[in-house]
């Protein structure tokens, strides 16, 4: 029972955490801190992080169609925007590989100490677009590379990928929802990409049964799903900024665990 609670409360926080503005690895940090470690079960992340990729593809799926189909008919419009997505998606790629290179695991950083100084960035970088009203609609190869540079802080626990390539759309003076759309876009190859680095891990032995594990499915995917509906209900107030105040709070949990 002990083990079906944690994957329920982990999947909970993955799917809630991974679409909000404030870090899902980071919570994953501080979980792990304050409840025991998960014994960083490989299989397990994967199945979290596959749910709330599904969420996604299902959120964005008349999207998603339209846009293949206007690829498969030679769209320009289409071609162009996946291009951009592509594009954005390169400095995180070529980041990863060079920490490859290097034989420097990012997950060393995956500290309480860490979240010290990332949780803070978070927040400061939020509450930035307090006063911002984005209106250009039309997401450009600048903005895009912009936002790509944006998502390797992201790799950090604590940073937000979601909330960091977002703001750095609206303090360019992009529209929030369009910013939004274009950085969950931004998200499936880069999520697809993680699951391909983690695969040939993915066949160790897993010390979760069966039936736990689809249930961590599950309820990241549906969680997913609805804190995506959410985060575009507070987009369209433009109230985006207001997840400050939780990051500054998450910022205080971690100094007062890290003494």
């Amino acid at each position: 029972m002990a083990e079906e609670i944690k994957i329920t409360l982990l999947a909970i926080i993955q799917g809630v955490t991974e679409f909000l503005p404030v870090s899902s690895s980071g919570h994953i940090v501080l979980f792990d801190h304050l409840f025991g470690s998960m014994d960083n079960d490989i299989v397990l992340e994967v199945i979290l992080h596959f749910g709330t990729l599904i969420s996604i593809l299902y959120f964005f799926r008349k999207d998603i169609i339209n846009l293949i189909k206007g690829v498969l008919r030679a769209d320009e419009g289409s071609r162009i925007y996946v291009f951009k997505i592509i594009v954005a998606t390169f400095p995180a790629v070529i980041f990863v590989l060079l920490l490859k290179l290097m034989n420097f695991e990012i997950e060393s950083l995956f500290t309480l100490n860490t979240l010290v100084y990332t949780y803070l960035l978070n927040s400061v970088i939020l509450f930035a677009t307090k006063n911002y009203v984005g209106k250009n609609d039309n997401i450009s190869y600048s903005v895009a590379i912009a936002m790509g540079l944006a998502q390797v802080f992201a790799l950090l626990p604590g940073v937000s990928r979601a909330g960091i390539t977002i703001c750095t759309a609206l303090i360019l003076g992009y529209n929030q929802k369009i910013a939004a759309k274009f950085s969950f876009f931004m998200a499936i190859p880069a999520m697809l990409g993680a699951l391909v680095f983690k695969f040939e891990d993915i066949f160790n032995q897993t010390s979760f049964e069966i039936h736990s594990l689809v249930i961590g499915f599950f309820l990241s995917m549906l969680t997913g799903l609805l804190v995506l509906k959410l985060l575009f209900r507070i987009l369209e107030g433009r109230k985006l900024w207001i997840f400050a105040f939780y990051s500054m709070l998450v910022w205080l949990t971690a100094i007062l665990n890290s003494m």
